[in-house]
């Protein structure tokens, strides 16, 4: 494992549920430890950020200016589990009402569009 080489990821998940998909409400404590949980069990590590991260942009959809308050996770990966963990992201994305994971490796950002099944 100490010759393995990692990349280090990092990526947003708002707060709130996305209001088209969701109801905009607050994700419950649970939501989180499961995730939390899923994280580690899958990718044996995770990193929160401290803080929230405010951001805004235009919904694809609407049109419409958000603004929203997000968790920062950063994770360290191998070249080997970088689509794992984005298809991972991509499923949570459901979980947490999202049209969109914000997703960071190597400095190239791309928006994860949540699995819904």
């Amino acid at each position: 494992m100490a010759d393995e080489e990692f990349i280090e990821t990092s990526f947003l998940i708002p707060l709130h549920e996305d209001k088209e998909i969701g109801n905009g409400r607050l994700h419950p404590s649970d939501r989180w430890s499961k995730f939390k949980k899923k994280l580690y069990d899958n990718f044996k590590a995770w990193t929160l950020a401290p803080g929230h991260y405010k951001g805004c942009y235009r919904d694809p959809n609407t049109g419409e200016i958000v603004i929203d308050l997000s968790r920062k996770f950063i994770l360290a990966v191998s070249e080997n589990d970088m689509e794992r963990l984005k298809g991972f992201l991509k499923e949570e994305g459901a979980v947490f009402k999202q049209k969109f994971i914000y997703f960071v490796a190597r400095g190239k950002v791309e928006l994860l569009e949540a699995r819904y099944e």
